[in-house]
C-alpha cells in the first residue's frame, strides 16, 4: 500500500472520496430543499431519493475519513520504526 502523496496513496484517494461525498451531501440537502419548498405534493420520490443520497454521501465521507485515520496510524507507526 503506497502511503505517500503520490496520485495513488491512500491517503490522497481518501481525501478525493471525502471531496466527492462531501459533494454528494451538499447536492442532496438541496435537492432536499426543493423538493419540500417547491412541489411538496409531488416531491416525496424525490424527497426520498435525495436523503437516500444524503445518506450514502454520509456514509462516504465516514467510510474515507476511516482510511485516513488508519493511513495515519501506519504511518506513525512507521516513523515510530525508523526512531
Amino acid at each position: 500500500m503506497n502511503l505517500g502523496s503520490t496520485s495513488g496513496s491512500s491517503f490522497s484517494i481518501a481525501s478525493a472520496g471525502i471531496q466527492q461525498s462531501t459533494e454528494q451531501v451538499k447536492q442532496a440537502a438541496q435537492q432536499v430543499v426543493e423538493a419540500t419548498t417547491a412541489r411538496p405534493a409531488q416531491g416525496t420520490v424525490e424527497t426520498t431519493d435525495a436523503l437516500l443520497k444524503l445518506k450514502e454521501g454520509e456514509q462516504g465521507v465516514a467510510a474515507n475519513a476511516k482510511v485516513l485515520e488508519a493511513s495515519e496510524k501506519q504511518i506513525g507507526s512507521l516513523l515510530d520504526i525508523q526512531a
